[in-house]
Order: structure tokens, then sequence, then C-alpha cells
């Protein structure tokens, strides 16, 4: 199966002109309840003034999400790839949750699936990293059956919404995978040493490459940096390797 998926942030933001300072405070509140009740009050400036906090309240819980996010995307580690197909290695669903999930906690993020059945023979996986500030980000998955290895029709349709919880998840947390006995241990263990600086994030990057197909990744490949290319194909070769595999899965 090819990798599939779009990660759509869902809040507003005020122009840029708008106000950026209504409190939601008791006070706030009882101000609003009082306009309401009060017939003088203009209906249509108190549904701007309304709409308009709405839009603050988006915005703040937006900032909120994406200031968290920043604090706990270097604790998210590269995940060691334990399950075997015959196609290769790949990190399974629950060895990345039970990686994530303390982390998330952690930095006030919950995630979670829906599945839904656009037809009969469609699934469509929406995965939803929600901060408790409000606001939430998805990725949606939407796939056929998998018919490889002669699964049944049901066995199929399980097949691709597992797939498709492991690929939205690795999606909305910019999760790299790679080979068990490469990854997460770089710096410190058998004998390599630190990375070069920025080397972490040009790997992300490299990584979500891959699903744009072997040219694209290619191209990155030429254009980085001769020290992050030596240290990847010296250091983590597992993990080089399977962003390769990513890429040439991918259909043209």
């Amino acid at each position: 199966m090819s990798d599939t998926g779009t990660a759509v942030a869902t809040a507003m933001t005020p122009a840029v002109d708008e106000p950026t300072a209504i409190a939601e405070s008791p006070r706030e509140v009882s101000m609003f309840e009082r306009l309401v009740s009060d017939p003088n009050v203009d209906v249509e400036k108190l549904e701007r003034l309304m709409a308009m906090q709405e839009r603050v309240i988006r915005y703040r819980a937006e900032q909120a999400f994406n200031e968290a996010f920043a604090a706990m995307q270097p604790e998210i580690p590269v995940i060691a790839e334990k399950s075997r197909t015959n196609n290769g290695t790949y990190a399974a669903l629950e060895d990345i949750v039970r990686v994530v999930r303390p982390i998330l906690a952690r930095h006030g993020f919950a995630l979670s699936h829906e599945t839904e059945w656009p037809d009969a023979k469609t699934v469509r996986i929406v995965g939803i990293l929600a901060h408790k500030g409000g606001h939430a980000r998805r990725s949606v998955f939407l796939s056929a059956a998998d018919s490889s290895g002669n699964k049944n029709a049901i066995q199929g349709l399980g097949s691709a919404i597992s797939y498709g919880r492991r690929y939205t998840t690795k999606d909305l947390l910019n999760i790299v995978t790679g080979d068990e006995d490469d990854d997460g241990q770089r710096a410190g263990q058998h004998g390599a040493p630190d990375a070069p600086a920025g080397y972490d994030d040009w790997l992300t990057d490299l990584s979500a490459l891959a699903d744009e197909g072997t040219a694209r990744l290619k191209a990155a490949w030429d254009q980085s940096q001769a020290d992050y290319r030596a240290y990847l194909t010296k250091y983590a070769p597992g993990t080089w390797m399977a962003i390769k595999q990513r890429a040439a899965k991918v259909r043209a």
C-alpha cells in the first residue's frame, strides 16, 4: 500500500488589525450576559463582538497548541522497526503508541482515531491530535481494502484500518522510524559521536519527503550537507534504508 495522508489544522487566526485581548474571565462573561439581556443593545454589534471573541479564543488555542508541540517534538525519538513482513520491517502501531503516549500526556496532548465508511469498499481513517487548550489537528487516510497476502475481504479492511491509524499517527507527530539496531542508539553508544548540529531536523524533513517518492527524496539528498549524509549512512544505515524503501513504494 502507498502512503497517502494530509494533516489539516482546524483553527482560524484573527485579522492583524483586530483586538487580541478579550479575556475569558468571569467579569467578561458577566458583561456579555448583561449585554444579551439589555433590549437597548445593538444586536448586530453584539454579534460582531461575540464573533471576534470566538476568533481570539481559537487563536489563543492554536498558539498554545503550537508552543506545546514545539516543546514536545524533540522528545519523540526515532522508533525502532521491530515488526517484519515479506517486504521488510516496520514500526507497529502498538510500539509507536507505547513510546509516544507518556510524551503526549506530559505536554497536554491526546491522540484518537475515527473510522468512517464512505462506501462498502472504502475506509476513511481520521487521526486527531487534540491539545488541552482546545485546538486540534487532523490527518486523513483513505484506502480500499488491503488485498495483499491473500487476505479475505474482512481481513483486508482490517489491515487497511490498522495501516491508516499507524500512518496518521506518524503523520501527526512527524515520527521517524528505522532499523532496531541503528536507531535511538547514536550518541554515546556503539562508539558513535554526537550528530552534527541540525542533523535531527534534517532527518525529520528527509523522512517526510519519502512520502513524495524517490525522485523528490533523491533531489533533497543531493542538496543536503555532506556531513549529514555521511553521519546517516555510517551510524544509522537502517534508518536510511527504511526511508528509501518508503519512497520506492510511492506510486508515480
